[in-house]
């Protein structure tokens, strides 16, 4: 109520005043407003530049036509059912008594204005190329053998906006206050959902559903004009293609590498990618070269058994450059981070703490690991893929303290180094006491390691002893390599992220983006003992509220009973007996217990000890249980090693 709209008013520029609001320039003169989004479709990038704010969305012509009619339509009772073929890579649905047929081309797609596009354009459709489709027509003729009957009435070539992984931008712009995106839509069924989300996200500062997956914070400047381009291209053509879970579309990359990448792939690293950062995921030896697409076992599951394998009974050292990390300065750095920690942060320098930070209304913002230097100095370690949003929301809650905030992700790499021979293979390469005595499980501090100053933190993901260390990325090759040349005695073997993922699942471990998001606060992730409700900080409130209401669902550890080689990755429907009652968030295999575990969200009455369950996968139903405890090390006895 209250509204008002202008139509064919032009916004000419966007100014921000000094108050933090917008006064946008328009044809008909100036608007002060609190809030402004970005819905400029095709102008969305331009729209965004008037405020420095990135837009990565690319314009691609699609077409689709519309037939004469036919009296077999035309005599029909109902309406015929919308189809969609993944080999004709089209869409066909009745339009009044004839079709409507839009193919996604795979191949020659055609992008338009990749500099920007001319202000005078008016929505203004482009001449029709049906040569361009024949290829994909002709195989709808064959799924709908009436298409070979009817004439074809219009062909409509327009706009289609495209982001490299065709999700929509929605959300806060990087770097800005009331700044928002809803653009880069490629589907026209989603404007009434994403437009009612915004609303809670503008109003509420979060969301009912976890909206990671079109945050526009996912991208950055690192994804220039040739990586959009080529990914949206790519997204266009593989619009109706299957991926298997182990694809790795090689499309616009690498774009952002740690040092070590190179190297790393001449080793036969198989990279796989977060937000742009290349990551390795597993890696080939001798016997096994590349892996079948599949939703199954691949030949990688033999790779990642030896990583494992050698993480548990020698040695293993993989590259966590790809993390994002913040260093926190200040007199008020603890005072800061206490605002925004469900957790009491380490009370003692040196030590290291897990934390979550939540929203307003409760969900989880964000998971991070908290290394004390001291009282006003501390280290972040947290999601590569939340990077820019961890960040923003550190800056965001930062006004009323004397803190410095500094993005250390690209200018910092990391190695973790862990096993049992660990401590053995670093000791060789530094003259720290690293007994636990003297470097005991969840403590820092700054070792020299070929006379570079590393940050050792006594932490492994991965379950065993270990340490991880940040460093300076120019130094992470000549470290590494010390390390491997110290290590080769000892069973020291790179392990990438295949197997990283199977042992922290192995561990109990959770992950931010799988079981941690915003729709679920600690108390349905099962974080209890790193809630303390006794204290104030951002979304205690509302924390307090769920747990007087009561919990709807809640994060179960699930153990798998029998054989089948087939994963699970995240959203497969869990039930109980024939009812559906709880949903998948990540899962693998663990090479070290010989057999999968997984983590679903089910309804709380099932997260006991023991209660069967079944999960629907690729290759059927499988059975398994609750269990209370992780099935590797449940009590840390290696960590504290």
């Amino acid at each position: 109520a209250g509204a008002e709209v202008s139509n064919f008013n032009r916004v000419i520029d966007i100014n921000i005043l000094p108050s933090g609001e917008y006064e946008v320039v328009t044809e008909l003169g100036k608007i002060i407003a609190q809030h402004v989004v970005n819905a400029g479709g095709c102008f969305s990038p331009q729209v965004g530049a008037m405020v420095g704010s990135y837009v990565p969305l690319v314009n691609l012509q699609h077409q689709y036509l519309i037939t004469d009619n036919h009296p077999d339509i035309a005599a029909l009772s109902k309406e015929l059912p919308v189809t969609r073929d993944s080999i004709a890579a089209s869409y066909i649905r009745q339009e009044g008594s004839g079709f409507l047929i839009g193919p996604y081309e795979t191949r020659g797609s055609k992008p338009w204005a990749l500099d920007g596009v001319d202000w005078s354009f008016d929505r203004e459709l482009f001449e029709g190329d049906l040569e361009r489709l024949m290829p994909w027509l002709e195989r709808c003729m064959d799924i709908v053998p009436l298409f070979k009957e009817v004439g074809i009435s219009t062909v409509i070539n327009g706009l289609i906006t495209h982001t490299p992984d065709d999700n929509l931008l929605v959300g806060p712009a990087k770097g800005l206050k009331n700044f928002w995106n809803l653009c880069g839509a490629s589907i026209g069924i989603a404007q009434g959902g994403i437009g009612k989300y915004l609303a809670q996200w503008m109003v509420h500062g979060q969301t009912e559903l976890n909206m990671a997956s079109l945050d526009s914070r996912r991208f950055d400047k690192w994804a220039d004009k040739t990586y959009c381009t080529t990914r949206a291209i790519e997204s266009y053509e593989r619009m109706y293609s299957f991926a298997s879970p182990n694809e790795n579309r090689p499309h616009g990359r690498p774009i952002r590498v740690s040092p070590l990448h190179t190297l790393l792939s001449q080793k036969g690293a198989i990279h796989t990618v977060n937000t742009g950062y290349e990551k390795p995921s597993w890696f080939t030896t001798d016997e096994i070269r590349k892996e079948t697409l599949t939703w199954a076992h691949s030949e990688a599951h033999d790779a990642v058994l030896q990583e494992c394998s050698a993480v548990q009974n020698a040695c293993g050292i993989t590259d966590i450059s790809g993390t994002a990390k913040f260093r926190i300065t200040g007199k008020d750095a603890f005072k800061f981070l206490d605002n925004l920690s469900c957790n009491k942060l380490p009370s003692k320098d040196g030590r290291i703490g897990l934390t979550l930070f939540h929203a307003p209304k409760g969900g989880i913002r964000a998971e991070q690991t908290i290394s004390r230097i001291n009282k006003e100095e501390f280290l972040l370690m947290g999601a590569i893929g939340s990077e820019v949003k961890d960040y923003q929301w550190l800056e965001w809650h930062s006004d009323d303290f004397d803190i410095t905030i500094e993005n250390l992700t690209e200018s910092w790499g990391g190695l973790l180094l862990t096993g049992p021979n660990s401590r053995e293979i670093l000791s060789q390469c530094t003259q720290e006491d690293l007994s636990n005595n003297s470097f005991s499980w969840l403590s820092c501090k700054t070792i020299k390691i070929d006379s570079a100053a590393v940050f050792a933190m006594r932490v492994s993901y991965a379950g065993e002893l270990g340490w991880e260390l940040h460093m300076p990325s120019w130094q992470i090759i000549s470290i590494y390599e010390s390390l491997m040349e110290m290590g080769s005695s000892h069973g020291l073997k790179d392990f990438g992220g295949q197997a990283f993922n199977s042992m922290r699942l192995e561990k109990m471990y959770r992950a931010y983006g799988a079981e941690f998001t915003e729709e679920i606060s600690a108390l349905e992730a099962g974080m209890d003992r790193f809630l303390d409700l006794s204290r104030e900080f951002i979304g205690s409130k509302n924390i307090r509220q769920r747990q007087i209401d009561g919990i709807k669902t809640k994060l179960a550890y699930l153990v798998f009973d029998d054989d089948i080689p087939a994963e699970c990755f995240g959203n497969e429907a869990v039930f109980n007996g024939d009812k559906l009652s709880g949903i998948i968030t990540s899962g693998a295999y663990g090479f070290r217990v010989g057999h999968s575990v997984a983590f679903a969200y089910l309804e709380p009455n099932l997260c006991k000890e023991g209660v069967k369950l079944n999960v629907a996968t690729s290759l059927g139903n499988r059975s398994c249980h609750v269990s209370t405890s992780a099935a590797y090390d449940d009590n840390n006895e290696k960590l504290r090693s």
